[in-house]
């Protein structure tokens, strides 16, 4: 019976190692199928067992204890450390273009503006930098700004440019024809009392709707009406803030009318040609002025009263 040389095989220390993870074996010249597979020696499952649980040191119960418990949790915290690490650097960059955001808007520019005209200019700064110096140094910030873009003072001054407030003047030419295009029967219904008020914040025109004798009744009780106070459970939304309204938005314009719009004063026509037809008959109808008034009385300083 032959035998081969003695030989160190993989994962098993050289030969001329003498630590205690050596061992060099004899393998038979026969069939290799049915050669004896090189174990591995016992100090290396020791150090194995060593390295996972030094991992799990800093864990938790049997995560630290118990080996097979410890091995899954220490590969486990690895693999979500790793996506940690990329997760950090995809947060730092957010962080940084944040800033240099934030930055280019106290410039009145938009970011994806600013980048481009620093690659344009050769400004080879990246996100991190001018974050940095948004941060520390805002003058050295604004030299940037400077460089790739010139012009930027007039840009933000044309994107920060507030038109001047409106005439008094201009608030009536524009509301008082939207008022009397909402009420058709404005100046001819008794029902229908309207006031105009200029205040330091604006113009506030009311319109109260109702027959004389009930708002004789309700108003001593409830004076606050006088005002316009309304009761927060007589509104749909007390809380609700309202926006101001642009002029040029208005939505009743001439010649631009909507449809509903249309619908609506087809039925005020109605209406108007039923009463018509009521009056020759010499039937009741609904109570009108004696003397219609007139986009003048709006101005009148004695405010309309249901008294």
């Amino acid at each position: 019976m032959h035998t081969r040389p003695l030989v160190a095989e993989q994962g098993v220390t050289d030969d001329t190692t003498s630590g205690r993870g050596a061992r060099v074996v004899a393998f038979y010249e026969g069939n290799q199928k049915t050669s004896r597979r090189v174990p591995r020696g016992p100090y290396a499952i020791y150090r194995r067992n060593e390295m996972w649980m030094n991992f799990a040191k800093h864990m938790k119960i049997a995560r630290k204890g118990e080996y097979r418990i410890a091995k899954r949790a220490v590969m486990r915290a690895l693999k979500q450390k790793k996506r940690s690490r990329r997760l950090f650097k995809r947060d730092r960059r957010t962080l940084w273009i944040m800033r240099v955001n934030n930055n280019c808007k106290l410039h009145g520019i938009k970011y994806s503006w600013f980048i481009c005209k620093c690659k344009e200019a050769n400004v080879n700064l990246n996100r991190k930098i001018l974050s940095q110096l948004g941060v520390y140094d805002r003058a050295i910030f604004t030299n940037v700004m400077d460089v790739a873009i010139p012009n930027w003072k007039g840009v933000k001054a044309k994107r920060e440019y507030v038109p001047p407030p409106y005439t008094v003047e201009q608030v009536d030419d524009v509301m008082i024809p939207y008022i009397e295009a909402t009420v058709p029967e404005l100046y001819t219904d008794s029902c229908v009392r309207f006031n105009r008020k200029v205040m330091d914040y604006g113009i506030e025109y009311t319109i109260d709707m109702g027959r004389p004798e009930v708002w004789r009744e309700i108003l001593p009780k409830m004076p606050e009406l006088s005002n316009y106070q309304l009761p927060d459970h007589w509104m749909g939304n007390a809380n609700a803030e309202m926006e101001m309204m642009e002029l040029e938005h208005v939505p009743i314009v001439p010649g631009r009318e909507s449809k509903d719009y249309l619908k609506f004063l087809e039925k005020v026509k109605a209406t108007q040609a039923e009463d018509e037809l009521k009056k020759e008959k010499g039937e009741e109808t609904w109570p009108m002025r004696d003397e219609p008034l007139s986009r003048d009385d709006w101005f009148n300083p004695e405010p309309q009263s249901w008294f």
